[in-house]
């Protein structure tokens, strides 16, 4: 049985809920958070006199012989045998951009299908049985729960005794407050002892001991159904002083009215799921072999690494979390790399991921003339917590007391223009204003509203100014990588600054400012032309006048898109071609510097060349670090192109990324 993925999504809802089977056999050991953390979780058949565990290990019951695993958009789906039957079982997470309902219902859904070689067994059940550890982080904490008869099913729920909303905020954690449920025929909330009885009997009863650990346990006894996990967060976001709940939940729905409609709609969300699914399969088929592997791989981990709720004026805000790297929330150069996933099925997202980042750039706090890195970290939107100074005087941060304590009680964005909070060598500034102005213009020729550009366009023309002084030649900053430290003259960076004064040209004739898109028109071609003078001929150096060197120029895939093509056809043809002779096992490495890689810019680059065979040369090897990665974890971007482990960041949104040479098939414009 092949391998596809090192980890395999289950349940995937949102950064705080996100299960995923580390395990090449589902009941190969216990399940887990993404950030490894464990979530046991256990999947049981009763059919004559024995009781069979396909998910989970469990003393009590046999372990039944899986025969196949394949993943879809939106599900992971196996086959085991028994004893003279055949059982299906498909984890389906429904997170279609677009269709924001549903995106945003914490609902989750186990579907299963049992064939007897003869008759069904009068003792036949399913179960599905969840460990208190959901509950909590690392330390186990009291646990509560109880049993909801609902229309035609039962929901069991447990959540901690302490329940504290929003209480940490960090990057490697799980959240220690919410409510889950487990719904099925019948539900329970019992202990250990309940759950032996039915593994050696098939009796599903209450029974709770002290002291024993608790369970949610949900039995079904036909032979084809399904069961439902939800999860309750209570509040979602803290947004600059306002608390948002989930964007299902805006107006008064609670999560039992979410699981009464998944179950009410069960079939044509299944219906919806699975049109998505064929539509991406037919689309993928004109990328190349196997790309709908990798695209299925990465659809429900970018969207599920989000949380959407609206703010107070009724604005859309499709918030990240910067998992595995520093829990950020709705950091920009995160935003950036996943912008192909949304820009095909809802471009309206995009917008939303920059809201934050506009509003907070507006606040005194920040008195730069580059757009913000972040604004917070998940789920407190607080302000900027990248490149804090240390303290120096009673209006500076006190940044060993921010890392050391939950990343809460700061709240930045109130702070004064004199408070100078932030360190300025440790800023993003070309990188940041590019994205930015590049997302906005993207999202305008994909469909979404202009009214958020309008609404920010000083804001705009501010960045734009920035990238006409300094973008050419960049000083020592950092970029999007900014694992590998400053650069100054970072070619790379110069196309992101080319890129975005395009991307203001394309925003200024959206908006009508017809002779301010000419005139930046003309100021881009300018900087092309000094551009293209200063790397001279054949393959482009990481940084101006480092002879034999290279790098992933990732940046010019929206000059490509925008339809500028200042850079050019044949340049992208000779740079995808010289990235080919650099493969290792696993893809071709970022730069000579070190033998890392990230997925999503080496699809990034695959969208460069019109050549199929090139671009699936380019993202054939990250198939094969799907595959063989000894890292068993949620698709991770940053990993050893030789290796295949991965360095950090997994469980990411930037894997909408992935979705880069699609997007060039379908092409931007939608007028077109």
């Amino acid at each position: 049985m092949k391998r596809i993925l090192p980890a395999y999504p289950l349940w995937i809802i949102d950064p705080n809920f996100s299960v995923w089977s580390p395990c090449d056999e589902l009941n190969g050991g216990d399940a887990m958070f993404w950030t490894g953390l464990g979530r046991r979780t256990y999947g049981f058949v009763r059919a004559n006199g024995e009781t069979y565990c396909f998910l989970g290990r469990r003393d009590g019951a046999r372990q039944m012989k899986q025969t196949a695993v394949s993943i879809s958009a939106f599900g992971t789906h196996y086959i085991f045998e028994g004893d003279g039957f055949t059982l299906k079982v498909d984890f389906i997470s429904p997170l279609p951009p677009d269709d924001l309902k549903r995106l945003s219902c914490p609902v989750c859904y186990t579907e299963y299908e049992t064939v007897f070689d003869g008759e069904v067994p009068a003792d036949f059940s399913v179960a599905l049985a969840l460990d208190e550890e959901y509950c909590y982080n690392n330390e186990r904490a009291q646990v509560v729960g109880g049993v909801l008869p609902l229309k035609g099913y039962e929901a069991a729920f447990m959540t901690r005794l302490r329940n504290l909303v929003m209480s940490n905020a960090d990057d490697i954690a799980a959240p220690d407050w919410g409510d889950t449920y487990l719904a099925g025929e019948e539900s329970f909330f019992i202990t250990d002892a309940a759950l032996n009885v039915y593994l050696s009997t098939g009796r599903a009863e209450y029974l709770r001991k002290d002291r024993e650990r608790s369970y949610l346990f949900s039995v079904c006894r036909a032979v084809k159904g399904y069961f439902m996990t939800a999860f309750d967060d209570k509040v979602s976001i803290f947004y600059f002083g306002e608390w948002l709940k989930g964007y299902y939940f805006r107006k008064g729905k609670t999560v039992i009215d979410a699981l009464d409609e998944s179950k009410k709609h069960h079939d044509e969300i299944l219906v919806h799921c699975t049109a998505f699914d064929r539509k991406l399969r037919s689309d993928c088929e004109r990328v190349g072999e196997d790309y709908y592997t990798l695209a299925c791989a990465a659809l429900r981990q970018s969207v599920g690494a989000h949380k959407l709720v609206e703010n107070g004026k009724g604005e859309l805000l499709f918030l990240s979390k910067e998992c595995d790297s520093n829990g950020c929330i709705g950091t920009a150069d995160v935003s950036y790399p996943s912008v192909p996933l949304y820009l095909i099925y809802n471009p309206e997202l995009v917008n939303a991921m920059m809201t934050g980042i506009f509003d907070f750039a507006k606040m005194p706090v920040w008195t730069f003339d580059f757009a913000p890195h972040d604004i917070g970290t998940y789920p407190w939107c607080i302000g900027q917590v990248y490149s804090i100074r240390n303290a120096d005087d009673k209006y500076s941060c006190n940044m060993t007391c921010f890392w050391d304590y939950p990343r809460t009680h700061t709240m930045l964005y109130l702070r004064p223009a004199e408070s100078h909070v932030y360190d300025e060598g440790y800023q993003m500034p070309v990188e940041e204003c590019g994205n930015m102005l590049i997302m906005t213009a993207a999202a305008m020729l994909a469909g979404a509203s202009e009214k958020q550009a309008k609404k920010n366009f000083p804001l705009l023309k501010k960045w734009v100014k920035y990238l006409e002084k300094y973008g050419l030649k960049p000083s020592n900053q950092l970029c999007t990588d900014d694992f590998a430290g400053h650069l100054s003259d970072n070619v790379n960076l110069a196309v992101k600054a080319l890129v975005g004064i395009e991307a203001f040209s394309l925003i200024c004739g959206r908006l009508g400012k017809e002779q301010l898109a000419q005139e930046y028109r003309e100021k881009a071609e300018r900087f092309a032309a000094d551009f293209r003078k200063g790397v001279g001929e054949g393959v482009m150096p990481l940084a101006y006048g480092m002879e034999g060197s290279y790098s992933l120029k990732y940046n010019i895939l929206f000059d490509k898109l925008f339809g500028f093509e200042l850079i050019g056809r044949e340049v992208c043809e000779r740079e995808t071609s010289y990235y080919i002779e650099k493969n290792e096992r696993y893809g071709v490495p970022l730069d000579p510097r070190r033998d890392y890689t990230k997925s999503d810019w080496i699809l990034w680059c695959a969208a460069l060349t019109d050549d199929r065979e090139k671009a699936h040369a380019l993202y054939a090897p990250v198939l094969t670090y799907l595959a063989e990665s000894p890292s068993r974890k949620p698709f991770g971007d940053w990993y050893d192109a030789r290796t295949g482990v991965i360095e950090h960041f997994y469980n990411r949104s930037v894997q909408g990324g992935i979705f880069a040479p699609l997007l060039k098939e379908k092409g931007l414009n939608k007028e077109n």
